[in-house]
């Protein structure tokens, strides 16, 4: 049975170690994802399991290790990273910078209609939305929040977590 909690573990050890470690996957179920590095982190799909969590090894995946969250996700798991009734990162924005004050709360709205199957347009158009707030709050935030605050959700478009069944 899987045992959430903190763990501690020495760089290097796999991915597939440390979910190994806190007893697998629930029921046995299949691998969808996993966020690595908290909610400004990145999914990271089955097949990364083999990588050593080191920073080169990371890196090497386009992922990060941020906080050092192990978020596993099976495959029943809703298609949204954070649910539209709980925002985390417009909470976190400090509002000094209008990219992350705004990105951010445009960024879990679009991320709402999605996952409620209401997108505006074709899901092609929203994605392509959520690409360029992604491009505009990475590039023009003033802080390392701003700079990284679509990061999950970008990486879960591209394994198809959002997106994919609206």
């Amino acid at each position: 049975m899987p045992a959430p909690g903190l763990y501690e573990y020495d760089f290097g050890v796999t991915l597939r170690d440390v979910i190994d470690g806190a007893g697998g996957v629930a029921g046995g179920r299949p691998l969808q994802a996993v966020l690595l590095g908290g909610a400004a982190g990145v999914f990271v799909g089955p097949d990364a399991l083999d990588m050593p969590l080191t920073f080169e090894g990371v890196r090497a995946a386009g992922a990060t290790l941020g906080s050092g969250v192990v978020l596993v996700l099976d495959d029943p798991c809703p298609c949204c990273p954070a649910p539209p009734d709980h925002p985390v990162l417009p909470d976190e924005s400090c509002g000094q910078c209008v990219p992350c004050r705004v990105g951010t709360v445009r960024q879990e709205e679009l991320v709402a209609r999605l996952a409620g199957g209401a997108p505006i347009g074709s899901v092609a158009t929203e994605l392509e939305l959520l690409s360029d707030i992604g491009a505009v709050t990475r590039d023009a935030s003033i802080c390392g929040l701003g700079q990284t605050a679509l990061s999950a959700v970008e990486s879960a478009v591209k394994l198809g977590l959002i997106g994919a069944g609206a």
